[in-house]
């Protein structure tokens, strides 16, 4: 008798610890609603969170039977009036606002009758047990740092992390993978007991430092939460920050010119190479090249080899001066380095160089073309001849061309002086010939003489003295009657070249007077005569 008596007490206490457990779980779930007042009708069903909740059947006193299904097999059944619910394993809730038969009403003599017709359907909250979930963000002070650079020398961490999931996270553990970057301060690993449903935790800091990679590269700092929510089944959840860290070397060619000359004047570059890294480099190879349109005043070697030291700066490693050969805008090329870091790497830097170095002044060009290459003695030629400027500056101009002694002058202008304007001002002269002598007759080129308000003067020839076959036509002429009319053309771009053929510049405005038929008096009245002239500055 005792001894069932005290079996029978034991499995009160048992069953009564049962209810306290189950009472406590139920106390720990933390519901969310996900549909309110949704209405069912017979037959109807609704998925939410991946289980099917469906309306089976009805009864005229007032209830619904629902079952709960997930991946198609049935988890929960059973009837439900107003103010009822079904509950499934602490994960899912069926509540019920509402169950209405919905009978047909029909009203005759004034009196309502409930037909057997009806619709019945249900108002139901479903809700989901709440999950534990964490935002974690992670900030660093800077997005790049330079290690070249002093006050880039540490990298300030701080990480905010937050439960904004739906439920307590409990056993949480918070990582931190710094991606092999040195830990200055602070610490990399943080436990937690629990972190309530929208509970922060305190920010976490740490100090980290930067390192010297050779090649710019980026660094991924993540921070990991691992947890359990309170029927022990667990969760991750991470954040991340990518900052860059910039190379631990640094070559810097810098390459200048005077920005702004006259033509006649020289332009001064110079080429300064720095060291601006970490580690020496050794054996650069450092080249330049000339801008065209211009040429060097005295020859230079524009190739060298040098070595720096971290921080060393070598200055004036190339220095020439260049004298223009034409107005225009100039882009000068970029100075080239070659070398090879300490790690065997094989690098190529160029000059940093972008601006533009104007020239101003006058660029006459001068042509000279025959009506034919081929006529007969007495036959009457035509000789034109055209001077331009396609400079950017007003000039005056004169032009002088040269009868043979074999032809004899019929009509028109074989000079002319005035002033062309910059950007394509342009004057023609035409004269007629009679050629009284046989053979192959060589016409001398003509000659304009030009001069500026800056005092910029020169010469230019046409470059190719004309050539006319008269009378009996040879071999050699014959070949030559087969190119165009005879057109030769010059200007300021080209080099002085030997015997009849050259452009000539330089020298004062007093000593240009000694021209024959270009005084200074002359050019001086017909540039302040042209409307508009402009005078440039100058470096």
């Amino acid at each position: 008798m005792v001894k069932k008596t005290l079996l029978l007490a034991l499995l009160i206490v048992f069953i009564l610890s049962c209810l306290s457990t189950a009472a406590l779980a139920a106390d720990d779930v933390e519901w969310v609603e996900k549909l309110n007042d949704k209405k069912l009708y017979w037959g109807d069903s609704v998925t939410v969170g991946g289980y099917v909740v469906k309306a089976e059947d009805f009864h005229d006193e007032g209830t619904v039977f629902v079952t709960i299904s997930k991946d198609g097999e049935e988890l929960k059944s059973g009837p439900l009036a107003a103010g009822l619910e079904l509950e499934y394993d602490d994960e899912i809730k069926v509540y019920a606002q509402k169950v209405d038969p919905n009978y047909e009403i029909i009203k005759k003599n004034g009196i309502e009758f409930k037909t057997d017709n009806w619709n019945p359907y249900a108002q139901l909250d479903i809700l989901l047990r709440g999950k534990p979930g964490f935002d974690i963000d992670v900030d660093t002070d800077q997005n790049s740092y330079d290690p070249k650079s002093a006050a880039d020398s540490r990298i300030d961490v701080t990480i905010n992390v937050k439960n904004d999931g739906d439920a307590k996270a409990e056993n949480v553990v918070l990582t931190i993978d710094t991606a092999g970057l040195e830990v200055i301060s602070g610490k990399t690993k943080y436990t937690y007991t629990k972190v309530l449903k929208g509970e922060a935790l305190e920010p976490i800091t740490l100090t980290l430092k930067t390192p010297a990679p050779w090649e710019d590269t980026d660094y991924k700092i993540i921070a990991k939460t691992e947890f359990e929510d309170f029927k022990d089944e667990g969760y991750e959840d991470e954040g991340s920050k990518t900052i860059k860290i910039k190379r631990k070397w640094d070559l810097i060619v810098s390459k200048s010119a005077t920005k702004e000359r006259h033509m006649g004047e020289p332009v001064y570059v110079s080429m300064s190479v720095r060291n601006g890294g970490l580690c020496a480099i050794k054996d650069i190879e450092l080249t330049d090249t000339l801008v065209s349109g211009m040429r060097l005043e005295e020859d230079i070697e524009l190739g060298t080899t040098l070595s720096l030291e971290a921080g060393e700066v070598a200055a004036d490693v190339f220095k020439y001066t260049l004298i223009p050969e034409k107005p225009g805008t100039f882009t000068f090329p970029k100075a080239v380095a070659t070398f090879t870091l300490p790690n065997g790497a094989s690098k190529k830097v160029e000059s940093d160089n972008s601006d533009k170095t104007k020239i101003y002044g006058p660029n006459i060009i001068l042509t000279k073309s025959l009506s034919t290459q081929q006529l007969e003695e007495g036959d009457e030629l035509t000789v034109t001849v055209t001077v331009k400027n396609s400079g950017n500056v007003d000039s005056s101009v004169t032009v002088t061309d040269t009868v043979p002694p074999e032809a004899k002058f019929i009509s028109g202008e074989t000079s002319y002086k005035g002033v062309l304007q910059s950007g394509g001002g342009a004057k023609t002269i035409k004269y007629i010939l009679q050629m009284h002598s046989e053979g192959e007759i060589q016409l001398p080129p003509c000659r304009a003489t030009f001069l500026d308000l800056e005092s910029y003067k020169g010469e230019v020839d046409s470059n190719t003295p004309a050539v006319v076959n008269v009378g009996t036509l040879t071999l050699e002429a014959s070949s030559e009657q087969q190119q165009p009319a005879g057109s030769t053309e010059s200007n300021q771009e080209k080099k002085e070249e030997p015997d009849d053929t050259h452009v000539k510049t330089g020298g004062t405005e007093e000593d240009y007077g000694d021209t024959p038929g270009f005084g200074s008096l002359f050019a001086a009245l017909g540039l302040l005569g042209v409307a508009g002239l402009r005078k440039k500055g100058l470096v």
